[in-house]
């Protein structure tokens, strides 16, 4: 999906308002948007779980989508921390820019902060993240 937008969504309140706000984009110039949600967690049996969540939230994007007319690419994946080693924000934004680069967007759309809790507590910093290390445009969505 060259040259197309990267939504990188949690389902969280930001992730939402991403969502609408990459859609609304790219109906606008008539591209397509890739849908990311990375289903991370501490072990394979969490992540089966992230990966059922992500599947829910990327069949909402993609249902907006197609209401809107705006073509939707689901893209899931699913990522054990303890695996791959490293704080779950650098595995987080690792993939997404992993992703960015793979499907050489034009620009990646993502929320400011991500879901809250003690678990998602260092979430927030993977907005941060993409945004001084993607190689493309980074358009971060605030709620405020």
């Amino acid at each position: 999906m060259s040259g197309a937008l990267l939504l990188a969504t949690d389902g969280s309140d930001h992730g939402r308002k991403a969502e609408v706000a990459a859609l609304r984009i790219a109906k606008s110039y008539a591209i397509g948007v890739a849908a990311l949600y990375v289903a991370y967690a501490e072990t394979d049996s969490e992540r089966e779980r992230a990966v059922k969540e992500g599947e829910k939230v990327l069949d909402g994007v993609l249902e907006e989508g197609t209401r809107m007319g705006v073509e939707v690419q689901k893209l899931l994946v699913g990522v054990s921390v303890n695996r791959f080693g490293g704080r779950p924000t650098e595995t987080i934004a690792d993939t997404i820019l992993e992703m960015a680069e793979e499907l050489r967007v034009h620009t990646i759309v993502m929320g400011s902060e991500g879901k809250k809790g003690l678990k998602h507590a260092l979430l927030g910093s993977v907005a941060e993240n993409i945004a001084r290390n993607a190689r493309c445009n980074v358009l971060i969505v605030k709620t405020d």
